[in-house]
């Protein structure tokens, strides 16, 4: 290309006007590529040799180019060496990268997953093992396995009522489970199994639930490529403790108010109850505008039947916009098989164009922090 750049050098444009026609003769604007991508269209000579006479150049020079291209790359040339002593300087004062270590809180999520699951396999093992199960409960723990019974328990419906960190690795986790025990007053059978003539054969047996501590160990190694690796040992055999105490002085909630259930708001929190669990009527009318929460599916309940309303502000019949109070209601469901059970939601109602609307679904109910002699003249709708 460059060879072909020199020799057409200086040559003069044709003018649109005296571009050569096409080659079946038709007149417009030929293409210079007409004999292929990679070789320029040769036209017919018109027969006068001269100047004007002359194609088109196939590529339009700009006669600095070759110059500025040279300046540039020099230029180039200059600023990477310039740049060099630079970078080399800044390579070695720069500060060295922090080291990169899990986050605390997700350590501790780890270990304390681990630690759980850990003292609720023991705590159900043990609980279920016969004396026939003396190397399974070793392989859960280090410590000595001692006495097991001839008969194990049944147990059901365990969860974790407590973990804390201790110190050194070591976790405390509280397991509480459902073990069915001999009810109170009945007798026990004797310890052989062999019931005398007279003596209960079969002793009635009630769910009681029984909390268990463990302590567990857990050591963490982190590993460059494939995470944390966490090493879990319980230190020693499950140990009956007491459950969690019930609260000597609840708090009294903060709910004063008595809504009837007839009441326009009453009829609002019926309206959307039966159209979240019971799948009666669309759910987004009684909706405010801006609230998003989806019905149950499939609904687990036939019929809701409110039976009473507590809210936390006082409701009118005719309320502004924006009134609103938070609806501690209480309901009677039926389930699919005709029995009914009570529940309780709590609702934040608003008023809007002279309708009580749901604004939401609480995840919790609210505790009265009123002080004594004074009054709360907040509203929900605030």
């Amino acid at each position: 290309m460059s060879s072909l750049l020199v020799r057409r050098r200086g040559k003069k444009a044709a003018k649109p006007a005296e571009l050569p026609g096409s080659a079946d003769g038709a007149t417009g604007t030929a293409s210079p590529w007409a004999n292929g991508p990679d070789r320029p269209a040769t036209p017919a000579s018109s027969g006068g040799g001269g100047a004007d006479d002359d194609p088109p150049p196939a590529v339009v020079e700009w006669s600095n180019g070759p110059a500025l291209a040279t300046k540039a790359w020099g230029a180039l040339l200059a600023l990477a060496l310039l740049a060099g002593p630079a970078a080399l300087v800044w390579t070695v004062l720069r500060p060295a990268p922090a080291p990169v270590t899990a986050a605390a809180g997700t350590a501790s999520t780890a270990e304390s997953a681990a630690a759980t699951e850990r003292a609720v396999e023991l705590v159900e093992t043990w609980l279920r093992a016969d004396s026939n199960d003396q190397q399974l409960i070793a392989s859960l723990t280090n410590a000595p396995v001692g006495t097991l019974p001839q008969e194990g328990l049944t147990i059901r419906d365990s969860s974790v009522a407590q973990v804390e960190e201790a110190e050194n690795d070591v976790w405390s986790v509280t397991v509480g489970v459902d073990v069915a025990e001999p009810a109170p007053g009945s007798t026990p059978p004797p310890a052989d199994g062999q019931a005398k003539e007279g003596e209960q054969a079969e002793v009635p047996l009630v769910w009681v639930r029984r909390y268990f501590q463990v302590p567990v160990l857990v050591q963490r190694t982190d590993t460059r490529y494939s995470g944390p690796d966490l090493a879990v040992t319980a230190l020693a055999l499950p140990s009956p403790v007491p459950g969690p105490a019930a609260a000597a002085d609840p708090p009294d909630l903060g709910y004063s108010e008595t809504i009837s259930p007839t009441s326009p708001a009453g009829q609002s929190v019926a309206g959307f109850l039966a159209a979240m669990v019971a799948g009666d009527g669309e759910i987004t009318r009684y909706l405010r505008p801006g609230t998003s929460v989806s019905a149950v599916t499939p609904a687990p309940y036939t019929a809701v039947a409110v039976t009473g309303i507590k809210g936390s502000h006082e409701v009118t019949e005719d309320p502004a916009d924006g009134d609103g109070t938070h609806a501690l209601t209480t309901v009677e469901l039926t389930r699919l098989d005709g029995n009914k059970t009570t529940a309780q939601y709590v609702l934040t109602l608003v008023a809007r164009d002279g309708r009580w609307e749901v604004a939401g679904v609480e995840p919790a109910v609210r505790i009265d922090t009123t002080p004594t002699g004074t009054t709360d003249p907040g509203t929900a709708g605030e």
